[in-house]
This record gives structure tokens, C-alpha cells and sequence, in this order.
């Protein structure tokens, strides 16, 4: 029989940036979870251990409005006040120390979304970024801990709501910024943002790139057990805006078997002959995040002999309003075709693997009728890229491995 969500253990992670989101307060709504795997001592001593006597770590519960949480301080040690430091840097401090490889890549990629986003806000190359807030002992000791925990937990499936960017300016190290900041707005690029909830910034350069590292979509996690729930506080209580704290919830989210009656969903179309690829690639992005099943175009010859495309989207009834606003605010389209099909379905599931100290995610599909084996399992190619320049192996290698360990791990749940 297989496993359901009452017997599989919580290994995924949805976070809820209603508010926002900054380092800290990610650590914090974890700590807030109260499990043992993740504690304020067992923190204190990874970092003491992995990067030195750099900070002391201080919790307490505060109230942002009407709801409390956990606030965490991260106070760097007098040596460490106003720090600057590039990309090179901070990655030769990930190279010293102590921690496994997939925690040492994962940081190492949370510092590099900045890096690039950085770049194309001042016009420069990644590695000539200087940091500052984010090149700061507080925020290095945030990304290392935040990707620590989540291997503590076991967590294989971040999801995340849409964030909340706030508005307004920031003074920062370069002066007065717009809120989203320039930096929070190329990490976000072609992905949905709520931009609002006042108070100034609430989502952070660093919350930012955890999110987008992290989490593998942006929306609602759909049918989902929670086993506990976390809340993070920011260190402002602005009472302008949503109340200044981040939730978590660690559970389940088991994908039922494919329904005995094939569902029905809409298959939307438009012609366009007027709009550049990247425009394209952006709504189908869009369309996704919206709830889209799937999105995809393909080259037409139309009227005049111009050169188009038919953009297709697949959605269910219930997000097929979403997908409509979308389509007609990211493409010139003066209209759509709509027409009701039926969508024989198989369930499916991630699973991710620890091969040679890194996390490989592997998506299982399970056929009507049919026994799971090597054709329902296909590794993601991003994982696979990391794994490969990491160890020397091809993708392929790397692939029949993980493929193998994660059939074996559904054969031990079975």
C-alpha cells in the first residue's frame, strides 16, 4: 500500500512571506517551530564550529501587532562590525568551513543570486560587487544556518506564498532606495511580487534570494498537513501594514492517485505576432505562477506571411481567471480561444535524494495500473549541473544514480 500523508514524515516547507521576509526572521520562524532537530543551542554550536567566534545568537518572543513570535538577534562580534566584503570573499569563508558540501553549495548560490543582482542594478560584473548589509557576518551567518536547518529537518520540498515587498523608500549603504529595493527587484525578476503592505521594506536582499534559491514555486501549496507551525519577528513594528513577522509550516504534501474519472480543464490560446521572445517567456512564467498546469508556445506563419506564435495554456477552472488577467497584462493579445478538454492524469510526487553530500530532487510519476520503475523518474537537470562540477562525474552518471536511490526510497515507503 502506498504511504499517506498520515505515516510519510514532514518534509516540506511552506513559508508565508505575508509581510515579508529578512534572514533573521527565517531563522527565527524556524526556531519557533520548536523541534528538537533545530534548536538556539544546536545553532550556537554550528556556527561556532563551521565559521568561528564571529556572533552570539539571542532569542525572545515579542509581540508584532496582534500576534507574537520569535525574534532573533544576530550580533556580530566588535572584529566584525562594518565588514565589507565581495563575492571572492565570501566564498573562500564558505570554503573554510566546516559543513557539508550540498549546505556549502546551496549558501554559495544564495550569494551568487545577490552577486548577479547586484551587478545589473550598478553595471558590473558579479565578482566586482562589494557588498555591504549582505556581505556582513550577520547575513552570511543567516544564509549558512538557514540552509543547515533545512538539512537538519530533512525538509525535501520548499514552497512559498507570493511575497510581500512593502513600499516606500530604504536608506541603505548607497542612500535613499525604492522599496521593492533595485537588488530585491532583479532577484524577483519574472516571478510575482506583492507589492505592498506598506512600513517601508519588508523584503529583504537576503529574503529574497532565500526565497528564490529555496523555494521551488511561488502559490498556495494546495492540499497540505501541517505538523508545526513557526513564526518569525522582524525588529520593526511598524503599524502601518500587515503585522511584521514571516510563518512556516513543516508537513506534508502527498499528491492523491489519479481520480478513477479523467478531470477537465481549459486549454487557452492566443495568436501573437507583436511581441519579443523575452515578453513571451515572461508570460509564460506568469501563467504558471498563476496556477497554470502547463504553458507553452510554438511558431505559426499568419496573416501577411508574418512569422507568430501560439501561446497554449493548460489550466484547471479555478485558476483559469488568474491565467486570463495574466495573459492579457503581460502579452498585447486582443483575446483568447477557450475550449474545455479532457486531461487524463498521472500523480506525482519529488523526492529528494543525498548523493555524494548533495541533495538531488527526483520527480516520480505513478501510471494507472502500473508498477513505478525507471521510466516514472526523472532528476532535476540544476541539481544534476551542481552535482557534476562538484564531483567530476557526467550528468548522466550523476542521473542513474539518483534515479536508482530514488526508487529505492519509494520501494522502502511501498
Amino acid at each position: 500500500m502506498h504511504a499517506t500523508a498520515a505515516d510519510t514524515l514532514a518534509d516540506t516547507l511552506y513559508i508565508e512571506p505575508f509581510s515579508g521576509l529578512a534572514g533573521d526572521m527565517f531563522l527565527a520562524a524556524l526556531l519557533d517551530l520548536k523541534d528538537p532537530r533545530v534548536t538556539l543551542e544546536r545553532m550556537r554550536s554550528f556556527v561556532r564550529e563551521s565559521l568561528g567566534d564571529v556572533c552570539t545568537l539571542e532569542t525572545q518572543t515579542v509581540w508584532r501587532q496582534n500576534l507574537s513570535g520569535v525574534l532573533l538577534d544576530v550580533l556580530p562580534r566588535a572584529a566584525e562590525t562594518n565588514v565589507h566584503r565581495g563575492l571572492k570573499e565570501i566564498r573562500e569563508i564558505l570554503g573554510r568551513a566546516q559543513m557539508t558540501p550540498a549546505v556549502r553549495t546551496r549558501a554559495e548560490a544564495i550569494f551568487v543570486r545577490i552577486a548577479v543582482a547586484e551587478g545589473r542594478v550598478h553595471g558590473c560584473a558579479p565578482e566586482e560587487i562589494h557588498f555591504h548589509e549582505v556581505g556582513a557576518v550577520d547575513t552570511i551567518v543567516d544564509v549558512v544556518l538557514a540552509v543547515q536547518c533545512l538539512e537538519w529537518l530533512g525538509v525535501q520540498r520548499v514552497l512559498a506564498q507570493v511575497p510581500v515587498t512593502g513600499t516606500g523608500t530604504v536608506k541603505c549603504a548607497h542612500g535613499l532606495m525604492p522599496v521593492p529595493a533595485p537588488a530585491v527587484s532583479e532577484l524577483l525578476r519574472g516571478r510575482t511580487a506583492r507589492i505592498e503592505g506598506g512600513g517601508g521594506e519588508r523584503l529583504t536582499p537576503t529574503g529574497a534570494a532565500l526565497l528564490m534559491e529555496l523555494a521551488e514555486s511561488f502559490g498556495d501549496p494546495g492540499a497540505f498537513q501541517a505538523q508545526a507551525v513557526g513564526y518569525g519577528a522582524g525588529h520593526k513594528d511598524p503599524r502601518e501594514g500587515p503585522p511584521n513577522l514571516v510563518r512556516i509550516q513543516l508537513g506534508t504534501r502527498v499528491e492523491q492517485r489519479a481520480p478513477s474519472a479523467s478531470p477537465r480543464v481549459w486549454l487557452l490560446e492566443t495568436n501573437l505576432d507583436d511581441t519579443t521572445g523575452e515578453e513571451v517567456g515572461h508570460a509564460l512564467r506568469g501563467c504558471l505562477e498563476a496556477g497554470a498546469l502547463d504553458a507553452w508556445c510554438v511558431p505559426v506563419t499568419m496573416k501577411k506571411s508574418r512569422p507568430g506564435l501560439v501561446v497554449t495554456v493548460l489550466v484547471r477552472s479555478e485558476a483559469r481567471a488568474a491565467v486570463e488577467r495574466v495573459l492579457f497584462d503581460t502579452t498585447p493579445t486582443l483575446g483568447l480561444r477557450a475550449r474545455e478538454v479532457e486531461r487524463v492524469e498521472c500523480a506525482r510526487e519529488v523526492v529528494e535524494v543525498d548523493l555524494h553530500g548533495a541533495r538531488v530532487r527526483v520527480k516520480l510519476r505513478h501510471r494507472p495500473h502500473a508498477a513505478m520503475d525507471e521510466r516514472d523518474a526523472s532528476a532535476e537537470f540544476e541539481d544534476l549541473e551542481r552535482l557534476a562540477a562538484s564531483t567530476g562525474l557526467s550528468t548522466r552518471e550523476c542521473e542513474r544514480a539518483a534515479v536508482a536511490l530514488a526508487l529505492q526510497h519509494y520501494k522502502s515507503r511501498t
